[in-house]
């Protein structure tokens, strides 16, 4: 049996293992849990984990006895290194809690996580190394690239289209069949009513563009996985 190897130790992290003990409690694994990686080998200091940091991402050695899931929220960060392990053959699977809800008609990649009561309905499809927080709902026919982080309560509501790398935070809404270009920022709250260009940070409702030195700020202020 292969082992689980959560890339992040950080809040979701610890968030992501929970849901990975949820599964196999459930039955529904076929896999060990070993721990995690990352860079920062004091992530879980001070924190009751049953599971330790096994080591690195930069120094970690991809071999065939091992899946991965990567717990990280920042998009270009999880995309860089999820691609780079892609590359060396790593082997990605999907965490579905099983609280969560697919429809059968959906499309969905690998290194997706799905939290507890998130909602996936008709023929939604989802790109590789998407993050869907609880409580969030995609309706029908949206469509999700890849690298995405959409935090908790979330709403992305029918003929939506999300780019690869966009960031949604805490109550973000977007509207129907509004598209948010790549690498784009939704702040927490936000209601994208229009497009949304790619690389923009858009705050408030309605959303409306921000300026680099306010962008840090608007989106970090409620920011969920990390």
């Amino acid at each position: 049996m292969k082992k689980l190897i959560i890339i992040g130790a950080g809040g979701f992290g610890r968030e992501v293992l929970q849901y990975a003990l949820d599964i196999k409690e459930a039955g529904a694994a076929d896999w060990e849990i070993a721990g995690f990686l990352d860079d920062n080998i004091k992530a879980l200091d001070g924190y009751s984990c049953e599971y330790g940091i096994v080591g690195t991402v930069v120094e970690h050695k991809i071999t065939g006895e091992h899946v991965y899931i990567c717990a990280i929220g920042d998009p270009k960060t999880k995309l860089g290194i999820c691609r780079r392990f892609l590359n060396e053959d790593a082997e990605f699977i999907n965490v579905v809690h099983p609280k969560a809800y697919v429809a059968r008609n959906c499309k969905m990649g690998f290194g997706v996580v799905l939290c507890p009561n998130s909602s996936v309905t008709t023929n939604v499809a989802i790109g590789s190394f998407v993050a869907i927080d609880v409580n969030s709902i995609c309706s029908h026919d949206v469509k999700i690239g890849d690298g995405c982080t959409i935090s908790h309560f979330c709403d992305l509501t029918g003929f939506s289209v999300l780019g690869e790398g966009v960031f949604l935070g805490s109550h973000a809404v977007v509207c129907p069949s509004v598209k948010v270009g790549d690498y784009a920022k939704l702040g927490a709250g936000a209601v994208a009513i229009r497009d949304v260009g790619a690389h923009a940070t858009v705050v408030g409702v309605p959303a409306k563009k921000i300026h680099s030195a306010q962008a840090e700020a608007g989106v970090s202020e409620g920011q969920k996985c990390r």
